[in-house]
């Protein structure tokens, strides 16, 4: 009896394991490689451009100060597939607070 239930319990972790591991991964968009991808939800994302420079190592005690910003762009999935968004800002006309 304690045979069977061993060989159970190895078939069932097996099988949790093909499972999990076979499972689909975070869908994106083409072209986009997935250290640059940053899954916000399954229809919105953001993509990281890599940095044509890598920051100078400098023995500052803060160097988290001295990091470059990211930059990049969203992406949103719709009927079309992924589309890039871009962010307008309104035209700002006189009597505009700002």
């Amino acid at each position: 009896m304690k045979t069977i239930a061993a060989t159970l319990l190895i078939l069932g972790s097996i099988l949790a394991v093909h499972f999990s591991l076979g499972a689909v991964g975070t869908d994106r968009p083409a072209g986009v490689a997935a250290q640059n991808w940053i899954a916000i939800s399954d229809k919105l994302g953001f993509v990281v451009l890599p940095p044509d420079t890598y920051p100078v190592v400098t023995p500052d005690k803060q160097p988290l100060l001295l990091t470059p910003t990211a930059s990049g762009y969203f992406m949103a999935r719709s009927s079309l597939g992924w589309q890039r968004l871009v962010i307008v800002e309104p035209l700002k006309g006189p009597g505009a607070a700002g």
